[in-house]
């Protein structure tokens, strides 16, 4: 059996049917979930200068920084595929999936060519199952992160060829991983290793040194934006991103990090197994480096995931975060490589590893789940949102901002990155509406109906209005039977109606979506008073409801 598996075949065959089992997994934890977030500003081409958000177009916006970052292939990457699928999500989501699988095919090769063919395949399913960095795995926005490692690891592995070829690809290919986003920077420091420990460095400084100076020259032009997050005062954060950092992916790698409702599902956790673990590695790998024999490409792998650490605490961010996980994750692993190449393993410590890999399947399948549990309730705020500005298109104003209505705020639906009605139709008629349609709005949860609810009454400014009592309102219809305990709900004439209390103060409120369950307030009756509320018609056939607590009269509009 041990031979069958040594086979050169086997652990390559076993690798592709565990990328196809991950990516239909990921594919499937993944589903209903929607555009949100960042990607929000590469719908409406957003972007902020100075603090203030507002679109732009052109060559500009593909080099203008994203909260500080280089992004101009992620947002090459995000409007071939609006021009490609429109809106449709699970085209992103595909385009996030296969950036993940190439980063892992690469690695494998990367490993394998230092040690056992099988400790590649099990350091590969790590990180294909590794569910702690949900963030990287359900977010498309995150192929960002993953399309510039993808990038630096295939320049790492065109500098092993050791020619000229090989040193052109790797130096176009930091390019692309710089102008990914930063993590390109990382790897660039990694080419710089590998170059200055050769004794030919002089003729191959430019590897490195031309993606680096490209970025330096687009740094100083983008300044002028002002969003640069890397501060000088932020040295004295890099040694806890560095233990923070190496705790997490231990603790992720092992499956130790807790899962579930109780932890921030963005976070990997530090917890005491994941520092006593990177400890421990922190041990052995100073003990191979003592020892004589240390692969240069120990270096270049160590140096790599060192400056992706150092990067992060500049920018004031945390190393433990899910979305930095994946990176440090692969790079951790490929310094184990590095640490083991040229020894030859036994099997008891090949299978003892495979264990390992085992044993962490579950809490990383759960915090998968979980990424999904905190992802999914803005997804569907959005699109009810969205689809309630669709359905008022025709009336609502242009700077209109559904999340910044106390009601829609109230129902739930004030979503991270808000977009004005204008701002959104303008990205739709480029790439296609963003909402539910209104029979998927029709069969989600009350939840979400009372957000679009309360978003189409924001939208279209329905409110009471005064209004003179008619000549006999005892010839009214009315409902008697509501209290300020116990409301009642009764079908609008279209058009809307005029009310009037029977007696004393009255609530009011409408529905429409949510039938009733749910009424977004618009005003209340004065005692023994009246007023109107009028509804423009709109292209749904469903029907609008008034929500009262207390008995009123229900007249037709005058």
């Amino acid at each position: 059996m041990r031979e069958l598996l040594r086979k050169p075949v086997v652990a390559p065959a076993l690798l592709l049917v565990a990328m196809a089992a991950a990516a239909a997994w990921t594919l499937h934890v993944g589903r209903d979930l929607a555009l949100n977030g960042d990607e929000v500003f590469y719908f409406a081409h957003f972007v902020i200068r100075d603090g203030v958000v507002a679109p732009l177009h052109g060559v500009e916006y593909l080099f203008a920084p994203h909260n500080g970052h280089l992004v101009l292939g992620g947002r090459v990457v995000f409007e071939a595929l609006f021009a490609i699928a429109g809106t449709d999500y699970v085209v992103f989501r595909l385009a996030e999936i296969a950036g993940i699988l190439v980063c892992v095919g690469v690695f494998f090769v990367l490993v394998r060519r230092r040690t056992d063919p099988l400790i590649a395949l099990a350091f590969s399913l790590s990180l294909l199952f590794l569910g702690y960095a949900n963030e990287t795995f359900l977010w498309p926005f995150n192929l960002h992160t993953v399309y510039s490692l993808g990038l630096g690891l295939g320049a790492l592995l065109a500098l092993e060829r050791e020619d000229r070829s090989g040193d052109v690809a790797a130096c176009l290919l930091l390019v692309l991983s710089v102008a990914t986003l930063e993590v390109g920077l990382a790897f660039a420091v990694g080419a710089a290793v590998s170059v200055l420990l050769r004794e030919d460095r002089a003729r191959r400084l430019w590897i490195f040194l031309v993606p680096v100076a490209l970025y330096g020259v687009w740094w100083l032009w983008a300044r002028k934006f002002g969003q640069s997050e890397t501060e000088l005062a932020n040295v004295r954060l890099i040694p806890g991103a560095i233990l923070d950092g190496a705790a997490a992916v231990a603790g992720s790698l092992t499956g130790l990090n807790p899962t579930g409702g109780d932890v921030p599902a963005g976070q990997t956790t530090v917890t005491t197994g994941g520092v006593v673990l990177a400890a421990l590695g922190a041990l052995a790998l100073t003990l191979r480096i003592r020892r004589r024999g240390v692969p240069p490409t120990l270096w270049v792998s160590l140096s790599v995931l060192l400056a992706y650490w150092v990067q992060i605490a500049m920018g004031g961010r945390e190393a433990d975060t899910a979305r930095y996980l994946f990176v440090a994750a692969t790079m951790a692993l490929l310094v184990a490589a590095d640490a083991l190449r040229g020894r030859r393993l036994p099997a008891l410590a090949i299978a003892a590893v495979f264990l390992v890999v085992a044993l962490a399947l579950p809490g990383n399948l759960a915090k998968l789940e979980d990424g999904r549990a905190a992802m999914l309730p803005e997804a569907n705020a959005n699109r009810a949102e969205y689809a309630m500005l669709d359905l008022a298109r025709a009336r609502v104003s242009p700077d209109f901002v559904a999340a910044g209505d106390p009601r829609v705020q109230k129902a739930g639906g004030a979503v991270f990155v808000p977009m004005a009605a204008g701002d959104y139709f303008e990205g739709e008629d480029r790439y296609g509406p963003l909402g539910f349609s209104l029979e998927r709005l029709r069969g989600e949860g009350p939840g979400v109906r009372d957000i679009a609810d309360a978003a189409l009454v924001a939208a279209l400014g329905l409110e009471l209005r005064r209004s003179p009592a008619p000549a006999d309102p005892s010839s009214c219809p009315s409902v008697t039977d509501a209290t300020a305990k116990d409301a009642a709900y009764f079908e609008l004439p279209p058009g809307g109606a005029l009310l009037g209390s029977r007696g004393a103060a009255v609530e009011v409120g409408l529905s429409r979506f949510s039938k009733g369950a749910y009424g977004v307030p618009v005003g209340n009756l004065p005692a023994r008073g009246w007023a109107a509320v009028r509804i423009p018609r709109d292209s749904a056939p469903d029907p609008w409801l008034a929500v009262v607590r207390g008995p009123v009269y229900v007249c037709p509009l005058p």
